[in-house]
């Protein structure tokens, strides 16, 4: 590796790093405030907050850095431009053949690092978070209880409000709970309650203290008022659920073994990823070639225009995979040949012979 290559080589990976950071950031804040929002209503326990917010950064994270190192060479290569540094690379004999050579120096690890990001740890995180909220939705936890609102758990098995918590967030006070038992509608208020489990079973219960429970059916006048010193209610749990695994949540074995089009979909969708990382690195070359007295807004626009038709192409294909409109072989290496395609025409644009052809061109047709 020459000295050229390995200043290339620092300058890529140093602005690919920030841009990942900037993403990032901007990722986790986003994922902070959706999910913050839902932890203080009480659709979600602070308990498992910050392993989803974990979890879903993580599912980010190799679909972000394809995107970066794009703009990452567009920056680097653009900036050398813009200074004339190329113009003296140029002159001694660095050419298009040297450079596609120090990005793929970059490019090509980096693929083989997102592969494993998107084949492993994409879908480990994606069996996280839908098993989190499985067990949020289907389970309770006074720790997610807030007061002055309904909070409601097990798809509506159960209600709890009270009016206030205790400091450290343990017990309830001016407790109203609504629950259901073997098909019977019951209403319960109580001065306090806190959770415990039972240490045979493993059980967890809300005990609720020094109230009344109310039971019968809306409209009937033969309600059961009792009252009580203490009373426990258990909270439900997951044994009988059956937990299906998403299909963006399947080792890519599975997918790979499987008969079903959305699982090849979704296999041909992550193998696209890494792929796209190494297309879009070569495209970033002829793209980051500024003219002489001509800004980079002009191309930075295009290369933004064909990053996001990229995208919506390879969502499009994915759908195609899945309906079975287009045959499987086909699968999606389509798309990162056609970002090289354009890159090819790119470079065609800017050389010297198509501007002689079109200048001979245009003298003849005078």
């Amino acid at each position: 590796m020459g000295t050229i290559d390995r200043l290339l080589l620092r300058e890529i990976v140093k602005t690919l790093l920030v841009i990942v950071a900037i993403l990032a950031l901007v990722l986790l804040s986003n994922i902070m405030v959706r999910y913050l929002g839902k932890a203080a209503v009480g659709t979600l326990s602070t308990d498992i907050l910050l392993l989803v917010v974990g979890f879903e950064l993580v599912k980010a994270l190799g679909l972000i850095i394809p995107p970066a190192l794009f703009f990452a060479v567009l920056w680097v290569l653009g900036r050398m431009y813009r200074d004339s540094e190329m113009v003296a690379l140029a002159a001694s004999g660095f050419g298009y053949a040297r450079l596609f050579r120090a990005v793929l120096i970059t490019a090509i690890p980096l693929a083989l690092l997102v592969g494993l990001l998107v084949m492993e740890l994409l879908p480990w995180a994606r069996a996280g978070v839908a098993e989190l909220k499985a067990s949020q939705a289907d389970s309770a936890d006074i720790s997610g209880v807030r007061a002055g609102r309904f909070n409601e758990y097990s798809r509506g098995g159960l209600v709890v409000y009270t009016e206030r918590l205790s400091e450290d967030g343990s017990r309830l006070d001016g407790v109203f709970v609504q629950d259901r038992q073997q098909g019977q509608l019951g209403l319960v208020t109580a001065e306090h309650a806190y959770q415990t489990t039972d240490p045979e079973t493993g059980e967890r219960y809300v005990i609720l203290t020094d109230g009344q429970r109310y039971e019968g059916r809306p409209g009937d006048l033969d309600f059961t008022i009792g009252s009580f010193d203490e009373y426990a209610i258990r909270i439900p749990t997951l044994e009988t659920l059956v937990y299906r695994l998403p299909v963006s949540a399947k080792p890519w074995q599975d997918l790979l073994a499987s008969d079903d089009p959305r699982d090849y979909a979704e296999f041909q969708f992550r193998l696209s990823v890494p792929l796209a990382l190494l297309a879009f690195a070569v495209l970033a070359v002829p793209l980051a070639r500024a003219p002489p007295r001509s800004g980079i807004y002009g191309r930075l626009t295009l290369a933004v225009l064909l990053y996001f038709t990229f995208i919506n192409l390879q969502r499009v294909a994915e759908r195609w995979l899945e309906d079975g409109s287009v045959p499987q072989w086909l699968g999606m290496w389509w798309l990162p040949l056609l970002m090289l395609a354009v890159a090819g025409l790119i470079m065609l644009a800017d050389s010297h012979w198509w501007w002689a052809r079109r200048r001979r061109w245009r003298e003849s047709r005078a």
